[in-house]
């Protein structure tokens, strides 16, 4: 049976990548690209929906936003809809994946399967691969604190020794001296995705499984803070120098890792069929804007004195509360929805990057609330300025005075979603100039003897 791996690059814009080529940097990027050229994928075209929590479920279903419906990350445990994994196992197919973003695993018996940070669905695999899995699920809890606790970082080391590469051992080695000691924030990311692409590889050569995917989210992560310092970028916005300082290029630093996975993957893989996708891909952002997070929103709602039945953030800003029912929601969104900043000017923006229309008003609203029935999505409102250390915030009667010590800086944002990406396949011939994203997963049932969905574009 044909082996097949799909490397998915979240976000990356291949633009960049193509500008990091021609300074000589990437040569096995430009090898695939050569033999491989990417073509556009195409997908949801309204701003607020072109969120990788909304095209990863695309690409591993195969359906459109309107069809499968999920809006928030982790929102894919709560549906039915058949993945790309179960598809295949139906057709004789071992499937395997490392944190596949927004993905349920409800296969029957996967080589492994390893989920993202953030999304509730069952773990499979080896007992030093759910050390990895638990130790990077505290480190994306805590990335915005730069908290790793010890006990995490036991758990990356033993886990690490066993799904890790010798050869990579430098690398880990310089990446942590630079994030601990050198101030580089970013190389946290790298070192992450160097682990999860190290234990992929063991993984894959240990279980040999059929179809296997590979999540890495490195690049849009660097994307989305470091942009402005990227020698690929000819616009005129800049990172404040406390952010990145002048000569650094984030953005290169992991698109060379990722060149390296490239040649891991060629020499350990020869005859696997490669495919890669970005999903969707960034722009450069247009306004001043800030992200931060509540270090212990727990704390925070106990402080306010809501009651409510449990609680579990999401990526950074965001988090969901859940009641016993639709009624206590809905009396909990009216109180916060008052919470507002106190003696500072108005500085939160009234729509956020997931509203349909978005535009400069700030006004001293700290939440961004959905109503999900029984549960409500939160998230602290982006800013237009770094939120001062003073700032307090007021409900009803009750004030927190420390509010502004209770948060902590997550971005300045570089880039923004546009709901195109990109896609390349080794084994294709037949390529469009452009397709729906949804095609991907007919695509890979075709590898395997399934029928291609009828929707190609031409260019």
């Amino acid at each position: 049976m044909e082996k097949l791996v799909f490397l998915q690059l979240n976000e990356l814009n291949f633009d960049y990548v193509e500008r990091y080529i021609e300074q000589g940097l990437l040569p096995e990027f430009a090898r695939l690209f050569e033999a491989s050229p990417p073509v556009r994928t195409i997908s949801e075209t309204e701003h607020h929906l072109a969120n990788p929590w909304i095209q990863w479920p695309t690409v591993h279903t195969g359906l459109t936003y309107a069809e499968h419906g999920v809006f928030r990350l982790g929102d894919i445990a709560y549906t039915d809809h058949e993945h790309i994994y179960e598809a295949l196992e139906r057709r004789g197919v071992r499937v395997a994946a490392m944190s596949p973003f927004n993905a349920r695993n409800n296969a029957n018996d996967p080589a492994f399967f390893v989920p993202d940070p953030w999304t509730k669905t069952p773990f499979a695999g080896s007992w030093s691969l759910k050390l990895v899995y638990d130790a990077l699920v505290q480190v994306a809890d805590d990335y915005a604190n730069e908290k790793i606790a010890l006990s995490s970082m036991a758990k990356l080391a033993i886990g690490a020794a066993d799904n890790g590469k010798m050869s990579s051992l430098s690398g880990y080695l310089k990446d942590t001296v630079d994030y601990m000691f050198r101030k580089k924030r970013w190389s946290r990311a790298i070192v992450c995705d160097r682990l999860l692409a190290d234990a992929f590889l063991t993984q894959w050569k240990r279980t040999k499984p059929d179809f296997a995917t590979l999540f890495l989210n490195g690049s849009a992560h660097l994307q989305h803070h470091y942009l402005f310092a990227s020698s690929a970028y000819d616009g005129d916005r800049a990172n404040p120098a406390w952010h990145c300082p002048e000569g650094e290029d984030p953005l290169r630093d992991i698109l060379i890792r990722y060149d390296e996975v490239l040649a891991d993957m060629r020499r350990e893989m020869p005859d696997a069929r490669l495919m890669v996708a970005t999903g969707l891909h960034q722009d450069p952002h247009e306004r001043e804007t800030y992200y931060y997070r509540i270090d212990d929103h727990v704390a925070f709602l106990r402080d306010i004195g809501l009651e409510y039945k449990e609680t579990y953030r999401l990526m950074t800003e965001d988090f969901v509360v859940h009641f016993d029912d639709e009624a206590k929601a809905a009396e909990a969104e009216q109180r916060l929805s008052q919470i507002r900043t106190l003696g500072v000017p108005d500085m939160f923006y009234v729509e956020t990057g997931d509203s349909a229309m978005r535009t400069d008003k700030v006004f001293d609203r700290i939440f961004h609330i959905e109503n999900r029935g029984d549960s409500l999505y939160l998230q602290l409102r982006p800013s237009n300025v770094q939120i001062p250390e003073q700032t307090m915030v007021v409900h009803g009667n009750q004030t927190v005075a420390d509010f502004g010590k209770r948060v902590s800086f997550a971005q300045y944002k570089n880039t923004h979603h546009h709901g195109d990406g990109w896609f390349l396949d080794t084994g294709a011939t037949d390529l469009p100039a452009k397709m729906p994203l949804t095609e991907i997963f007919d695509r890979i049932l075709a590898v395997y003897g399934g029928e291609r969905a009828q929707a190609s574009i031409a260019a």
